[in-house]
């Protein structure tokens, strides 16, 4: 195990990613780039480790010419080791997202009690994309929002990683976090995605359908995924929604389940709520005006929401980023 955090040797001036917090074991960042990005929309090389993305914008990544995956709040997506990946936004936005990088023969022990199976540390992801669940993602999120101030201010005045030794405080927060506790933190959170990856590929119990049907249901779940991943907030329509990918309403929810393991409805109101979530960590925002911006017909249904899905309400969740 290397006695220093990866630096990325392909590093270049422009290089959007930012390391939060890096150590021999893991690492945590964020990458955000604007439409006309150079890095966008053209072949770059993974990085030294593999990585785990948790977007905040919706984009499309393809890898070694293969179709591409989309990507959203609810899709995380895997990044092996020398794949030649292309991003593509889908929104005026850019691309936003929350990177987390796992040492490989860590993620070897990972892969290897996923998918009981011994796995080579130099192995490549058996998946593209998986499911995020809520606990690691609420983890991860107030992680980063703890460490993004002091962040930023070490990678601007040492050009470089930051390291654990310079993470340990967070005056922005009044908070004091120590590396052994981050580290444990990361390790947490990307084995239960990749349990919940692994979980996710197993075959179903029912009658398959044929390659072309499967490929065009396929096609229609990913196309409504776009749909709500880019446009959250808004009022969708099951028959619009339906009509769109030329499905009936009833074929669409029973695919679309099948495919992602949940209702349409419940997929749309977790993409609302992990947004509302970076808000109230990021600002000190009206909670009446997050609930609204994010689809949410008034703050107790945000909260009540948020409570449902988190554990706890969004007041609560904004203090502890203040203790």
């Amino acid at each position: 195990m290397p006695s220093a955090c990866a630096i990325r040797p392909d590093a270049v001036p422009w290089d959007p990613a930012r390391p939060l917090f890096e150590s021999s074991l893991v690492g945590i960042g964020t990458i955000r780039m604007t439409p006309g990005h150079p890095e966008l929309n053209r072949d770059r090389v993974a990085y030294v480790w593999p990585t785990l993305t948790i977007p905040r914008l919706p984009y499309s990544i393809s890898f070694d010419r293969e179709p591409p995956v989309q990507g959203d709040r609810n899709t995380a997506v895997f990044t092996s080791v020398g794949s030649v990946m292309r991003r593509q936004a889908l929104t005026s936005s850019g691309v936003s997202n929350l990177w987390l990088d796992v040492h490989p023969t860590a993620l070897a022990d990972m892969l290897s009690a996923a998918t009981g199976n011994p796995i080579d540390p130099d192995a490549r992801f058996p998946w593209r994309s998986g499911p995020i669940p809520t606990a690691p993602l609420l983890a991860v999120s107030n992680l980063a929002a703890k460490l993004t101030p002091k962040a930023r201010d070490h990678a601007e005045q040492r050009g470089g990683c930051a390291r654990s030794d310079s993470m340990l405080q967070n005056p922005a927060a009044r908070t004091r976090i120590e590396a052994f506790e981050i580290e444990e933190t990361l390790l947490a959170v990307i084995g239960s995605m990749v349990h919940a990856s692994a979980s996710a590929q197993l075959p179903p119990r029912r009658r398959r359908p044929s390659p072309a049907q499967a490929a065009f249901q396929r096609e229609a779940v990913d196309e409504v995924r776009r749909r709500l991943a880019i446009a959250p907030a808004e009022k969708h329509s099951l028959s619009d929604l339906a009509r769109s990918v030329f499905v009936s309403p009833f074929h669409l929810c029973r695919v679309f389940k099948r495919h992602t393991g949940m209702p349409i409805h419940r997929y749309l109101e977790r993409l609302r709520l992990r947004a509302a979530m970076e808000s109230i960590l990021d600002s000190r925002r009206r909670m009446l005006d997050i609930a609204l911006e994010h689809g949410f017909c008034s703050e107790a249904h945000l909260s009540n929401a948020f409570l449902k899905e988190f554990g706890q309400r969004p007041t609560d969740l904004r203090r502890s980023r203040f203790v």
